[in-house]
């Protein structure tokens, strides 16, 4: 049976091991959530652009038409 001091040290290193997990994870995740933000703006500026383009046409079409 294990004494009171191998306990509390095997506690104290299953703490250090959660905690570093934990710092792992949420390193990941601002990770992942800095590469949807940029995803985000990409989408963004392509459909801007799309939209800038689909009008400019319009304006062309309208134009010629008369």
């Amino acid at each position: 049976m294990a004494t009171e001091p191998d306990l509390r040290r095997e506690i104290a290193d299953e703490r250090r091991e959660l905690t570093n997990a934990v710092a792992e994870l949420r390193k990941e995740l601002d990770h992942t959530a800095e590469r949807g933000k940029q995803l985000g703006v990409k989408v963004g500026a392509v459909a801007g652009a799309l939209i800038a383009l689909r009008t400019a046409l319009k304006i062309r079409r309208r134009h010629r038409d008369d």
